[in-house]
């Protein structure tokens, strides 16, 4: 008997690029890739960023079409990129497919909030959510999160683990040395909630003097105009610069042009951005939002601040800034302990994930004759 690769079904946003973007899509577009021959990835999007009838019709088509594959027997494996809100709606056709079909599913969270949407729901829609996210096994992004879905949704202890998010490590780290004007960078989806106004803020209550050594450069996508005018409205346009949304080639040559990164989330999972940062040799900035305070130790590997507290994250540019040392000496314990979330260790950490509940479901030996849902490029 001939054994094929493990047919694998990723639904969940459509893999990083210029219409989709966030951690999510980063972590998608990894997991597409995972070079492990006993696993065909088959990638089904359900999300896009783009106008709203877009929106709605990758979403429905995706949700049709890997619900259709689990009932024609194409799927191995579910694998499922969760949020909330309409991300479930989303999500629970093909899941109650797989439970159906006697597919093993597994959902990976990602919400930064989900403790919070789950708890304003009405009580009816608090009882009808666990009914629609069956799943074998959960996958959470680090150990603050086991409670949050664990005491919402009943889920059994031996159902639910953590897969901390993974980032490739460039070459060479970011010179720390002394410069001029120090460089500090922010990555991600700019508004309220990512801490972006509180930048801005910070970045104005710096003395003067402080101010003239450094340099701020907010990148992404989201509230770019309401930040761009608190920008002008502060007079800081010759300080801070507000680059838009980058692709993954100048994302990077942005973190490799910087010593400081700037993350003071109100809410978060586990930032890829961070993590990407990280790997650079970036000092970070950060709050200890979501499991940020798994990943960052105060003064060890990086400085923490309270989330909104615009003159703790003014005291820690102060410090990184005038502190060419101390710069250093977390930029390169930050990129140490970035060696922990390797590509290699998380993928064999999925494909352990993957294999034990095909294994479980006696998914593991399959005739040529049996054939696989065929991949398809993501919807751009």
């Amino acid at each position: 008997m001939t054994i094929l690769p493990l047919r694998v079904m990723m639904i969940g946003p459509a893999p990083a690029g210029p219409k989709s973007r966030g951690g999510m899509a980063t972590v998608a577009a990894l997991m597409a890739q995972h070079p492990d021959s006993r696993f065909e990835v088959a990638v089904v999007p359900t999300f896009v960023d783009a106008a709203a009838w877009q929106r709605l019709s990758v979403g429905v088509c995706g949700m049709l079409r890997g619900t259709w594959a689990v009932l024609r027997g194409r799927v191995d494996l579910v694998h499922v990129h969760l949020s909330h809100g309409g991300s479930v709606v989303r999500k629970a056709l093909p899941l109650l497919a797989a439970r159906h079909a006697g597919v093993p599913a597994v959902i990976h969270g990602h919400s930064f909030d989900f403790g919070g949407w789950f708890d304003g729901l009405p009580q009816l829609a608090q009882r009808v959510v666990p009914a629609v996210l069956p799943a074998d096994r959960w996958l959470v992004l680090g150990s603050s999160h086991v409670v949050e879905y664990q005491t919402r949704l009943g889920i059994p202890a031996d159902r639910i683990q953590v897969l901390h998010n993974a980032i490739p490590l460039p070459e060479h780290a970011v010179p720390q040395t002394a410069s001029e004007r120090v460089h500090a960078v922010m990555v991600g989806r700019l508004g309220e909630r990512k801490g972006s106004y509180d930048v801005v803020a910070a970045v104005a209550a710096l003395d003067p003097d402080i101010r003239r050594r450094l340099r701020v450069t907010l990148a992404g996508d989201g509230e770019i105009d309401g930040v761009a005018a608190a920008v002008a409205a502060a007079g800081l346009s010759d300080t801070i610069h507000i680059a838009g949304w980058l692709d993954e080639r100048s994302r990077d040559d942005l973190l490799a042009s910087a010593q400081i990164f700037l993350l003071p989330s109100r809410d978060e999972g586990l930032p890829m951005a961070l993590l990407e940062a990280m790997a650079w040799g970036l000092a970070p900035i950060t709050s200890t939002a979501g499991s940020i305070g798994e990943v960052i130790t105060d003064g060890v590997n990086g400085l923490l601040v309270d989330a909104g507290r615009r003159h703790q994250i003014a005291a820690a540019l102060r410090t990184l800034v005038t502190d060419a040392p101390m710069r250093a000496r977390l930029g390169s314990a930050a990129r140490e302990h970035a060696t922990d979330f390797s590509l290699n260790r998380w993928y064999e950490q999925l494909a352990t994930v993957w294999t034990s509940l095909a294994a479980t479901f006696g998914r593991v030996d399959r005739t040529p004759s049996q054939r696989p849902l065929p991949s398809r490029e993501p919807v751009s």
